[in-house]
């Protein structure tokens, strides 16, 4: 279980990590960035923080650059990050984590029917 959190810097590096779907390196991570004027040597800074949060792991070694996959599926990182709030306490549970994204009008019928049928699968 991953106990340290990340920066929302660190977030923005996860993601293009998770949507690259292979191994990549900080090169195309930094040419992946949007919206931010990072140098390289600040998206490595990142990177080296993910990994030793143990967020993701070097798979193998080119010439001069480690190629890094993450550790844990964006699921899993939502499931654990997000799990810790919803505790099974009063207000804190995942139905009523549900109800409120229904209230907020962030939650529609085709999630709950897709709510429902994993629940479904789960009994």
């Amino acid at each position: 279980m991953i106990t340290k959190d990340v920066s929302p810097a660190e977030l923005e590096i996860m993601q293009i990590i998770w949507g690259a779907g292979k191994p990549v390196i900080v090169t195309e991570i930094w040419q992946a960035v949007k919206g931010h004027d990072w140098t390289y040597q600040t998206v490595q800074t990142f990177v080296n923080r993910l990994h030793s949060k143990g967020y993701i792991e070097v798979v193998s070694k080119r010439v001069r650059s480690f190629e890094y996959l993450p550790c844990l599926s964006r699921a899993e990182y939502i499931a654990e990050s997000r799990g810790m709030l919803l505790d099974g306490s009063d207000g804190a549970s995942i139905a009523d984590f549900i109800k409120a994204m229904k209230s907020a009008g962030r939650c529609s019928k085709l999630d709950v029917a897709k709510i429902d049928e994993v629940l479904a699968k789960l009994r």
